[in-house]
């Protein structure tokens, strides 16, 4: 296995070249995402930069693969959601 030791420590909010590189989608992909609102850019990084969640990011690629629950840890045991 490769050693992950070379990949970057990656930030909250990512600007798109940022989150293409993060999550190694097509430049069609994420401009798809960005049109229906999967991930979503603000106008908020340096210089006013378009800037996206991390965290959404990795709710897109979830929904990509079929996973949509998100990084929802409570979905994760075979007994089910846990009910508080």
């Amino acid at each position: 296995m490769k050693s992950l030791s070379g990949l970057p420590g990656w930030p909250a909010a990512l600007t798109e070249a940022e989150a293409l590189a993060y999550t190694r989608v097509s430049a069609a992909q994420m401009k798809k995402w960005r049109d229906d609102g999967t991930v979503k850019f603000l106008m908020r990084g340096r210089n006013g930069a378009a800037i996206a969640l991390r965290a959404n990011l990795d709710d897109a690629l979830a929904g990509l693969f079929g996973y949509n629950g998100g990084s929802d840890t409570r979905t994760w045991f075979d007994d089910g959601p846990i009910e508080f």
